[in-house]
């Protein structure tokens, strides 16, 4: 999967404020989890302690065979536990695949089917909910934006810690999708365990623990980077096995390993260059559906190895059944727990896989596929099978020779997908429902959306390996702010895939990062042209029409671009400021309704609230939203401004000095840079009348 994800700075027009977004919270104020009245009880005591690796290939394991690199952490774990030697991902992506780990149902059952748009169902249980009922603390520890909160993952959890600020001055490259090392994770687990410990440490605990390390760009630190200065990916693999040491050694010298299930898996692989994918999400081979999958703990046999195929949907019941815990009816998976305890034969050998991503990202046709031991189908446009005990590295499609084979491995397929003749438009859920009534009152989510089919139409994703070899090298170009570079690239590849959503993004963020806003025009006019326009494209040109002062034009796109996707709320902040702006004060409240209707810790929403107020003439009213911001992320800088000008017109000199102190300690001095001296004007003015 292409990972690039450009940060899009604010669009900014003077009011009395330049804008800033602001990350989510990481703890909620729920109160802890206490056994309901006739819940289910726990016939194990013990913790549970869920670890997933991002982008972890199974192979890349030194207790699966690695010779790349040395994992002495997680192969301790196999040594004391149950290793599975074929464990198989649902969708090689990290949001529904999570989503598959703590549902143990398929995406068409949870929702999550792609990433980003989706929510997870709330109909269907977790292993948190499940839990926390039961009576354990619950807490989950995430590495990455990809698994915040709104997408839903965060139910069952009280503690849910996806705040992506890094707390330390971490380099990282620029350009990628917001994450924070798994030392800052570690950290915030051990944090929360030593608090617990101190006030309840005879309660069971459920954690669930994410390091997001080993996914592209591969950036280790020292001294992984220099033990695999030609194998980056080796070195994220090792730095993320050192984090895993650091937490279990944490559990062993508090006494508390020995009564905590571990549970360490991976929601998928990576290609590295196999069949021509060099991340993951467009195919449906081995090399990023292999993943590595462990449980040890209190009466869990060591040392034993299952060699049968298990899925990442058997982990929920077999973590519910090891707890003599009901999974809930909406479970698809099967519990291992024969398997673990007497090295049983799984009760089920066939694994439904999917990837919406070559659909949704590239416009190529979907795929879909079903696994046995000895089998693999993937339906596309031109299907394939594989025979494992013939050919393991999936290189000779033997379709033509075995068409009752793969004719059963259809049905199951369609099984668990619906009937071919039922596929149709995929419904984008961006917003669970509560919110969309929401945000349908304010007049968003009605109509706008971007029709996508999962109906088998488009190229063949394997037809299209060459591209994805220049979106990879643009990625890395980039990620690099080598912006002309990889425009270049893209600029050739647009041509034999003119209808690939992807490249027109990529163009933007390139023309955009170069400021080259008219080339960046063009390129999103073309993609509405050429139908592979998303709302980022309506966005962005709105955010060009701004620069230029034609702030009429720019609302008509950024109203599209809200239609299409409301969960953007960088758009509707900006879209709010241009109606402040234009005078339309009633439109600009409509934006910002919507966004604290999602997020009401938005600062930057707050903060352009307590500006509309100041233009209502409400002092009062505009005081108390810019205090808000500031509780909602103290770094921002601009309410401090704000609340140092309505203090000096108040005559209160001294809360003006410390405001406008405030707001020169927190400012950007390039981004502020117009401002900076006119508040240190300001500042000196007011110390001068003391």
């Amino acid at each position: 999967m292409h990972c690039y994800d450009a940060k899009k700075s604010a669009t900014f027009i003077s009011l009395t404020v330049l804008i800033c977004l602001l990350s989510a919270c990481s703890k909620r104020s729920e109160p802890v989890a206490e056994k309901k009245p006739g819940a289910a009880v726990p016939k194990q005591d013990m913790n549970v302690l869920l670890i997933t690796l991002d982008t972890l290939r199974a192979d890349y394991l030194s207790c699966y065979g690695s010779k790349s690199v040395s994992t002495p952490a997680i192969d301790g774990l196999a040594a004391r536990g149950v290793r599975f030697a074929k464990a198989i991902a649902q969708v090689p992506l990290t949001t529904p695949s999570h989503a598959s780990i703590l549902t143990g149902t398929y995406p068409q059952i949870h929702g999550v089917r792609d990433m980003g748009g989706f929510v997870l169902e709330k109909d269907v249980p977790t292993i948190a909910g499940i839990l926390g009922k039961a009576g354990f603390d619950t807490a989950a520890f995430v590495g990455s934006a990809v698994l915040n909160r709104h997408y839903g993952l965060d139910r069952g959890f009280v503690t849910y810690a996806d705040q992506m600020k890094e707390e330390s001055a971490s380099q990282k490259l620029p350009g990628v999708v917001a994450e924070v090392r798994g030392e800052v994770v570690t950290r915030r687990v051990l944090d929360w365990l030593e608090k617990r410990q101190a006030s309840s440490p005879g309660k069971n605990f459920f954690a669930w623990v994410h390091y997001y390390d080993p996914h592209f760009p591969y950036d280790p630190p020292d001294p992984y980077r220099s033990q695999h200065p030609k194998n980056l990916y080796a070195g994220e693999v090792a730095y993320t096995d050192a984090q895993v040491g650091k937490l279990i050694g944490w559990l062993s010298e508090g006494g508390l390993l020995e009564r905590t299930l571990v549970v360490i898996l991976s929601d998928h692989g990576e290609s590295l260059g196999d069949h021509g994918e060099y991340t993951h999400g467009v195919f449906l081979y081995d090399s990023t559906m292999h993943i590595p999958m462990i449980i040890a703990g209190p009466g869990i046999p060591s040392g034993r190895v299952v060699p049968q195929q298990v899925r990442s949907i058997d982990v929920e019941p077999t973590i519910a059944d090891l707890l003599g815990l009901s999974a809930g009816e909406k479970a698809q998976g099967v519990s291992l727990k024969s398997s673990l305890m007497e090295g049983r034969e799984p009760m089920s050998n066939y694994c439904y896989m999917e990837t919406l991503y070559p659909r949704t990202s590239h416009g190529w046709s979907e795929l879909r596929g079903m696994r046995t031991d000895e089998w693999k189908l993937i339906v596309a446009p031109k299907p394939e099978l594989y025979r494992f005990s013939n050919d393991p590295s999936e290189a000779k499609n033997v379709i033509a020779g075995h068409p009752a084979d793969a004719d059963r491995l259809q049905k199951k397929v369609w099984e668990v997908a619906g009937p071919p003749q039922s596929l149709g438009k995929l419904e984008t859920k961006p917003v669970d429902d509560e919110r969309r009534r929401e945000l349908d009152a304010l007049g968003y989510v009605s109509s706008g959306r971007k029709e996508i089919y999962i109906d088998m139409s488009g190229p063949d994703p394997k037809d299209r390996v060459a591209v994805l070899g220049v979106l990879e090298r643009a990625s890395d170009a980039m990620n690099h702010d080598r912006w002309m570079e990889a425009a270049g690239m893209l600029e050739k590849a647009l041509p034999g895939d003119p209808t690939n959503p992807l490249i027109y993004k990529e163009l933007q963020a390139c023309y955009e990062n170069s400021r080259q806003f008219d080339r960046m025009e063009k390129i999103c006019l073309l993609a509405i042209e050429n139908k592979a326009a998303g709302d980022g494209t309506y966005a962005d040109l709105g955010e060009i029409y701004v620069r230029r002062g034609d702030l009429r034009r720019a609302v008509e796109y950024m109203e599209t671009a809200a239609r299409m996707n409301p969960a953007k709320v960088d758009n509707l902040n900006n879209m709010a400021t241009a109606y402040l702006h234009l005078g339309q004060f009633a439109e600009a409240e409509r934006a910002l309704k919507a966004v604290l209707a999602q997020d009401s810790r938005n600062a930057m929403a707050h903060n352009l609230y307590g500006i509309l107020e100041i233009q209502r003439s409400q002092p009062d009213r505009a005081r108390e939203q810019f205090e808000l911001a500031i509780q909602s992320d103290a770094n921002l800088a601009e309410p401090y401004m704000n609340l140092g000008l309505i203090a000096q017109n108040a005559g209160d000199t001294q809360a003006a000095i410390g405001y406008l102190k405030g707001f020169l300690k927190r400012a950007d001095k390039v981004k502020h840079r117009d401002v900076i001296p006119k508040v240190e004007a300001a500042l000196s003015d007011l110390n001068a009348r003391r």
